[in-house]
């Protein structure tokens, strides 16, 4: 507790003394340096300052109190407060990681820079195809990125190659303090004309060491069912408990689905390295499918835009669309975007917030197209399933600007048109809590009659979609609880879970079929939360 007490009181020493005249020149910039290279420094006990950030009991709201003392600080600037808010965050979910080299980072090996990290696959919403990523620290040789590829019985398929290799610098603007100048090469690879449900290996090559790791091709819209994994807002060292528990139960999920904030880097990207690092052994070989949450934002998406492939082509959306859609078994999945930038004044820096959709060039309009393509589908085959979502909830109730505000606004374009094309479901996080949302009526606010069946676990033949909002994947600093004991919520807030936090979290298993939907949340030790069905 003494050596606690020690370094709480150095820290804000460092931040009332060597950082003040920071804060009263406004000087982002220097306040980050300072506070950074006090950071690094080692005390009295020969550690580094930085490993008491670790969450070992109440620490993680100790830091916040850090802050707060910061905050009381003359000339406090509030644009500074954002950008330590974001820095804190990278900070306390990344410090149980290597994250930083002499201040300088790069995304993987520099001594053997063709080594593949980070490898992940992704849907493109085809049968028998799926893509495969990493990272490099160097470009690979002739501009051409390559996996070799065989079936189950050993036979090689041979080489898949592509040129689709993205690049990203970070150094304008507000660079990240943890380590500037961090680069790195995103490669793609489509391997297709697989034969869906079979096994496969692939094999990509490097300098020192080659990555070999087994998947199932994908059913695209051959199947009758599918089962995957859905969670949201999981981070680096707090999402870790979450990511053990899926390495327990991998044949229990084809594919996992995150519509937004995932390793909580804020822009630190090799936080977000970490975080995909920690993931590795499940995303490479289960399909990882994720759109952009708030905590994307900074640095424009760059991380997400880079780094993932999003079926944008596939799904008729503009080349950098930060929403697509994709078929997988019965299902018709439909990644949205709200995150916005309102105002840019500080480029990189600018946190997102919500904006209707009609905010953002082309999304309505091929939102519009592709439900409509769908519903000729669907004449056909009217056992189809329509899952839409996003990062933020429509309906929630929890007091504060998400539910309050930007739920309302966000609902009045996105209601109108999932009622009329029967959306059997809305997914989305955003608030570190997880809510079951009835089937209702946005306008009269009043749950369908008959649908919802024996205490809430049946919605059956239901006319309006189950609002899901699932945000308690983990994160290493502790949430508050969100909901309030003792008062009345509306009949349709069916089920309602205050944050999970760390070392514990959330995730859900869903299995899909022709005529029934089975949704089950867990926490980390394997109890269920949550469970119901939706029969057509």
């Amino acid at each position: 507790m003494f050596k606690k007490i020690l370094l709480l009181y150095a820290i804000i020493e460092c931040l009332r003394v060597q950082c003040a005249l920071a804060v009263y020149r406004q000087d982002s910039a220097s306040i980050f340096q300072e506070f950074e290279r006090f950071a690094r420094r080692k005390d009295t006990f020969g550690r580094n300052p930085i490993e008491l950030f670790l969450r070992t009991d109440p620490q993680g709201e100790w830091f916040k109190e850090v802050l707060k003392d910061l905050k009381t600080m003359n000339n406090w600037n509030s644009t500074i407060s954002g950008e330590m808010s974001l820095f804190s965050s990278a900070l306390v979910e990344g410090t149980w990681y290597n994250i930083s080299n002499n201040g300088t980072c790069n995304c993987c090996d520099v001594n053997n820079p063709k080594d593949p990290f980070h490898v992940h696959l992704s849907l493109t919403g085809r049968p028998g195809e799926v893509v495969v990523s990493w990272n490099t620290a160097e470009r690979p040789s002739n501009n051409k990125s390559c996996v070799t590829v065989s079936n189950s019985t050993g036979f090689q398929l041979g080489s898949f190659c592509s040129s689709d290799i993205r690049t990203f610098s970070l150094g304008s603007g507000y660079s990240p303090y943890l380590c500037s100048n961090y680069s790195g090469y995103a490669s793609h690879v489509k391997i297709s004309s697989l034969k869906p449900g079979d096994s496969y290996t692939y094999t990509i090559q490097g300098n020192s060491k080659n990555k070999t790791f087994q998947f199932t091709a994908p059913y695209g819209n051959t199947s009758s069912t599918t089962k995957l994994a859905f969670f949201t807002d999981i981070g680096t060292k707090g999402g870790q408990p979450v990511i053990d528990a899926l390495k327990q139960r991998m044949s229990e999920f084809d594919y996992i689905i995150l519509p937004g904030d995932q390793s909580y880097s804020d822009g630190y990207h090799t936080t977000f390295d970490a975080y995909l690092s920690l993931f590795e052994d499940v995303i490479a070989s289960k399909p990882y499918m994720v759109s952009s949450g708030n905590h994307e934002g900074p640095w424009n998406f760059t991380y997400v835009r880079n780094n993932f492939y999003w079926p944008v082509k596939e799904s008729g959306a503009a080349p950098d669309a930060l929403w697509y859609s994709i078929d997988e078994g019965p299902v018709h999945y439909i990644f949205m975007n709200y995150e916005n930038y309102f105002s840019y004044p500080l480029g990189e820096w600018e946190m997102t917030q919500p904006a209707p959709l009609s905010t953002f060039p082309g999304q309505l309009e091929w939102l519009r197209n592709d439900l409509e393509q769908f519903e000729k589908r669907r004449e056909s085959n009217p056992n189809l399933w329509l899952i839409m979502m996003a990062h933020r909830p429509l309906t929630c109730n929890i007091s504060g600007k998400s539910c309050d505000v930007f739920g309302p606004e966000l609902e009045k374009e996105v209601f109108p048109l999932m009622y009329q094309y029967k959306a059997d479901m809305y997914w989305c996080g955003h608030v570190h809590a997880y809510e079951r949302v009835n089937p209702i009526n946005n306008v009269t606010r009043t749950q369908c009659s008959n649908c919802v069946q024996q205490n809430g676990t049946l919605y059956k033949q239901p006319p309006y979609p189950v609002q899901i909002m699932n945000g308690i994947a983990g994160r290493a600093v502790a949430d508050n609880n969100y909901f309030t004991p003792g008062i009345s919520y509306p009949e349709y807030a069916q089920v309602r879970i205050d944050a999970i936090n760390y070392p514990f979290g959330g995730y859900a298993l869903v299995q899909v079929n022709d005529t029934v939907l089975n949704f089950t949340l867990y926490n980390t030790s394997g109890t269920v939360l949550d469970s119901f069905r939706i029969e057509k």
